[in-house]
């Protein structure tokens, strides 16, 4: 009886170690709820027009290379949720894709200059951000215009 759950532990432990699904993003990893959001009224200007972001319910969900943004208000001109692929260097957090997700499909937004999704923090299509902090409970990312404040949820 032992050799049998010997064999099942084992078995268990090798499916957890071989899975390439797990985190890999760290502290970054998980669901970040947008607090505040600061933008900088001219180019030379420090991020001084402030909007408090906690009524409008706005998440940011990274896991493995896929953000996905969600809120209770349509926020990219056609649905409550958009998905993003993203990359992390060093201390720089890079959204390269977005798409606008409906329920059967997503929609590329290929726009450089699109305003839809400035409500949640991205100007354009894609974006990049400094990180300016992480951890585990509170994040900040900082782009030449705009200063994003989360709190992990």
């Amino acid at each position: 009886m032992k050799i049998k759950h010997f064999a099942t532990i084992l078995f268990l432990l090798t499916l957890v170690l071989s899975c390439d699904k797990l985190p890999s993003n760290g502290d970054l990893d998980g669901k970040w709820m947008l607090e505040h959001s600061y933008v900088r009224s001219t180019p030379d200007a420090s991020f001084d027009v402030h909007t408090d972001r906690r009524a409008e319910s706005i998440s940011w969900n990274f896991q493995l290379d896929l953000l996905s943004i969600v809120s209770h208000a349509i926020h990219n001109g056609e649905t409550p949720e958009t998905v993003a692929r993203f990359s992390v260097n060093g201390d720089r957090l890079d959204i390269t894709k977005t798409y606008i997700h409906y329920r059967d499909r997503d929609v590329e937004l290929t726009d450089p200059n699109t305003t839809c999704l400035e409500g949640v923090g991205i100007r354009g299509n894609a974006d990049s951000y400094r990180i300016v902090s992480l951890s585990s409970g509170h994040l900040i990312l900082c782009s030449d215009t705009d200063s994003l404040i989360f709190a992990k949820k």
